[in-house]
Formats: structure tokens, sequence, C-alpha cells
């Protein structure tokens, strides 16, 4: 065998490092835009459990409950309310307008953040 059939040549090589270079930078942001569009469906899918509980409180007291829920403790407003979202690592802060709206603000442990103004469901 030859010495310079034994290997490589360095051109095949960046060749190789250039195409994986190039596939990289196609699925990176793809990937990024599926991490980002699941910690969104988490959230919201732990915040709309909170509307049914919302309304009940709202006939009973002619207002929307709100405050903080942080690492499985409620503020007593919404501790009052009886809801419990099932999860510890995400902050919920609610904020109330009377009995006409309230906002659900549901953060996740990497600082990922989403808002929803209910009874409609729309975004901050």
């Amino acid at each position: 065998m030859n010495k310079r059939e034994r290997g490589f040549t360095l051109i095949e090589l960046m060749i190789a490092v250039a195409i994986v270079a190039i596939i990289s930078a196609v699925a990176l942001p793809i990937y990024n835009d599926y991490i980002a569009t699941s910690r969104e469906g988490s959230l919201m899918n732990s915040i709309s459990t909170i509307r049914v509980f919302q309304e009940d409180f709202r006939l009973r007291n002619n207002r929307f409950a709100e405050g903080d829920y942080t690492s499985g403790a409620a503020d007593a407003d919404l501790a009052e309310l009886g809801w419990d979202p099932g999860v510890d690592d995400i902050e919920f802060e609610v904020v109330a307008n009377g009995a006409v709206s309230y906002q659900v603000t549901a953060t996740d442990s990497s600082g990922f953040s989403i808002c929803r103004e209910y009874p409609d469901g729309d975004p901050c």
C-alpha cells in the first residue's frame, strides 16, 4: 500500500467539517424553536387550570383572586381559591382587575415566562 492511500486528505476533512457546520447551522435554530414551543405549551397548560377556580371564586366573592404561587406555596388569596397547579418549578403571579379580568404570568426555572389575560385568554 502506498502511504498516500492510507488516510484522508486535508481537503476531504475540511469538506466534511464544512458539511457538519452547515447542517448544524440549519438544525440549531429549529431545535431552539422546538424547545421554546415546548416550554410555552407546558406553561400554557399550567396556566389554563386556573380558569375554573377563578370563575368559581368570582361568583362567591364578586372579584378575582390575586397573588403569587411560588415553590408549591400560595399567597392567602390564592390558597383560598383552592387552585394547585401541581408543579413546583414554575412560579405564578396572578394580578386581578376586580371582577372584570385577571392576568396570570408563569415563569419556569430557566426564566422563560408567558402571560395571559383572562377570561379571554389573550396574551398580555
